[in-house]
Order: C-alpha cells, then structure tokens, then sequence
C-alpha cells in the first residue's frame, strides 16, 4: 500500500527530471539559438585572399540608344534638319547568347519653310526595332547592335500655285558597335546613336 502511495510522488520526480533534460537540450531552449547562429568568418586562405569573380556586364543589362537622323532634304532648304528618337532596350540571356531587343517610335517631324516664291514642307515619321547580341569581355564588354528604321517621308514644294510631292517609304538599317560605357557613340553619314545606359 505504502509503494503505491510513493507512486504520486516518483511520478512528479521524474516528470521534473525530464523537463530539466529538456532545457538543457540547446536545440530548444530560447538561447540555444543565437548560440548555434553562424557567425560571419574570414575568407582568407594560404596564400591570400581569393580574387573575385568579375560580374558579367551583360547580364540583366538595359539602357536606350538615343538616335539623331538628318531628315532628307530639310537641310538644303534651311529647315530644322534632325528627328530624334529614344530607342529602350534590354538584355536577356538566350542559352550561352546574350539577345539585345529593343524598339521604339522616332518622334514625328514636320516644318515648312514659307518663301515668295511658295512653299517646301516636310513630314517624317517612323518606327525603329533593335537586334543584336552583347559579348562579355571580362568586367567590361561590348554591345554589337543593328539598328532598323521603317520611315516614311513626304516632301511637298509648291511653286507658283502648282504643287509636286515627293514621297519616300523605306527600311535602312545601320549596324553599330558600342562599348558598355555611359555616352558612347557611333556616327554615319546623316545619323548618330548614343548609348545611355541604365
């Protein structure tokens, strides 16, 4: 009878006994886990530290490539000769390829040049689209694009009441190659491209 009435007791005993293991376990207890936080080390080795990889310029690259272009004959006549147009593009990696793809509207361009004799006007408006590939050279790198142009122009002259248009409806393409540095350019005859990149 009397072990029976111990049991109350040896129970209570050894349920304390567990509980205190289980605080001591680190893996539960509230400070065991700044206790087995890894803490920063040093990388340095024999030898010296190890050098770094270089980024790839390419990667996730983007930026515009603003475009100037001499509008045909508005020179000649003295008219404001230059259309602009902000061509974004961007960078993806296609298999070990880096694709540029871009494009964008050249803004529409229109004057007149009034004068006694009558009138010369004209009108520009286009579309760009950009292709092309970005080669990885170590920390810096080179952009090798084409540049295509779908334009279309109208000259009107008027002369002594009687008027002649000049229409004029193409897709010129320039190539370009650029190095990834903010402000570089390339430049043709009656056009040039500078590279921003973002």
């Amino acid at each position: 009878m009397r072990q029976w009435k111990k049991w109350p007791l040896i129970s209570l005993t050894l349920l304390l006994l567990a509980a205190t293991m289980l605080s001591c376990n680190p893996l539960s207890s509230p400070g065991g886990a700044s206790s087995a936080a890894a803490t920063p080390t040093s990388t340095e080795m024999a030898g010296g530290d190890l050098p770094p990889t270089p980024d790839n310029p390419c990667e996730g690259l983007s930026g515009t490539i603003e475009m100037q272009l001499l509008v045909g004959p508005a020179e000649a006549v003295g008219l404001a000769p230059y259309t602009f147009a902000d061509i974004p593009f961007q960078v993806i990696q296609g298999g070990e390829a880096y694709v540029v793809s871009g494009g964008g509207p050249v803004e529409y361009y229109q004057d007149v040049l009034t004068a006694d004799w009558g009138s010369f006007s004209v009108i520009f408006d286009g579309d760009t689209s950009l292709s092309g590939v970005c080669l990885p050279s170590g920390s810096s790198g080179t952009l090798d694009v084409t540049v295509e142009m779908d334009g279309q122009q109208m000259v009107v002259v008027v002369v002594d009441g009687m008027e002649t248009s000049y229409p004029w409806e193409g897709s010129p393409q320039v190539n370009a190659s650029f190095p990834l540095v903010e402000g570089a350019e390339v430049s043709g005859e009656g056009w040039l491209l500078v590279l921003h990149l973002n």
